[in-house]
């Protein structure tokens, strides 16, 4: 098992990563908390994978524990959904001493994270992430939120948890794709931050799972996280750099429909172009590009959407929540493993930019 901790002004967590340790982590992070009441929020696919599993894991624990099932998938994040956690806290008489426990991946992190954040103006909750993409991303950092129809993750707080348990044997149970979608927001970490660490990633296959491999990668990618989050906690400046690849990401997702694609998928087509962006400007060499290029285009699949002419890709982007006026602060590489804030880069340039990249790579994003 590896730890490590989030020092954050006054408090500070701590994030344990291996495999098979929830079992024992868990209670231990619940007796901490000195609750009486534990709240589970999952989905209904995890629920049929592993039946009441935090519910039977606190059998002994001397603790009243109930369990939220919400349905599963991107569409279901949104208020509608929300409210349901909050009519599950009202019924069973959660208080400010009840403790939520997130138990799934990124959709199930940020609306229980949401709700823990407003519910009685705030209880605390634990994140034990389910998937390779809220290993490494939702569950570090604090960040929630639900989707609006105009525009992905507008609606949301900071909200960080008492402890994060990343228990590596829940990924036995993901599907390829889901093991793809989540091995880009880790690639993403090494590509803003870390050459290094991105070219640990290139020396090792995803599948068949290693989990050795994956223990020490969630770890390195994790701690990238934490340290830029521990210099800017809510986003004021350096924290931005970790929406490289979000802010096509999510014009992906919304102009798609939630769902259609998953979240990793969206991203790591904004990464590659925000790298193609990057070249283009001279910012990374060629060399950097075909080797960036090269390690993305393996874990994307293709993306259809829907044609759309300047004005839909305008409000598209400037719905996004890191718009500013008519232009969004874009992130872009000056090498491989730094990343910089372009301030205020026109849509009009983005627009430019957009098409040339998908007319280069239909196979990254047809339009039809």
């Amino acid at each position: 098992m590896k730890t490590l901790k989030v020092n954050l002004p006054g408090r500070e967590y701590q994030i344990d990563i291996g495999q098979n340790i929830l079992d024992i982590q868990l209670p231990k992070a619940v007796k901490r908390n000195s609750t009486a009441h534990v709240v589970v929020v999952t989905n209904t696919t995890l629920q049929e994978l592993y039946p009441n599993f935090v519910f039977n894991l606190l059998a002994d624990s001397g603790v009243k524990v109930s369990t939220c099932v919400l349905p599963d998938g991107e569409k279901y994040k949104n208020l509608d959904t929300l409210s349901m956690v909050f009519d599950f806290l009202m019924d069973v008489c959660a208080n400010r001493k009840s403790l939520l426990i997130a138990f799934g991946g990124g959709v199930i992190g940020d609306m229980a994270g949401f709700a823990a954040s407003t519910f009685v103006r705030g209880i605390p909750f634990i994140q034990v992430p389910t998937t390779l993409l809220s290993d490494v991303d939702s569950s570090v950092g604090g960040k929630t939120a639900v989707n609006h129809p105009s525009g992905k993750n507008t609606i949301g707080t900071f909200k960080q948890p008492e402890y994060v348990c990343i228990e590596l044997s829940f990924l036995k149970t993901l599907p390829s794709r889901e093991l793809k979608a989540g091995h880009m927001e880790l690639l993403k970490h090494g590509l803003i931050q870390d050459a290094d660490f991105f070219n640990y990633t290139q020396q090792h296959s995803l599948e068949p799972l290693d989990f050795d491999y994956l223990e020490e990668a969630i770890f390195r990618s994790c701690k990238i996280k934490a340290k830029i989050v521990e210099k800017d906690e809510t986003e004021k400046g350096l924290r931005a750099n970790l929406n490289f690849g979000h802010t096509l990401g999510h014009l992906i997702e919304t102009h798609a429909g939630y769902g259609k694609y998953l979240h990793g998928e969206a991203v790591g087509a904004g990464m590659l172009f925000a790298t193609f962006v990057s070249w283009r400007r001279n910012e990374i060499t060629l060399n950097e590009w075909d080797l960036i290029s090269s390690a993305l285009t393996q874990y994307l699949m293709p993306l259809k959407l829907l044609k759309m002419d300047f004005d839909t890709f305008r409000n598209l982007i400037l719905h996004d929540k890191k718009a500013q006026k008519q232009a969004v602060n874009f992130i872009l590489l000056n090498k491989l493993g730094k990343s910089f804030i372009f301030p205020e880069m026109s849509v009009e340039i983005l627009w430019e930019e957009f098409n040339l990249f998908v007319q280069e790579y239909p196979g990254i994003i047809r339009l039809e």
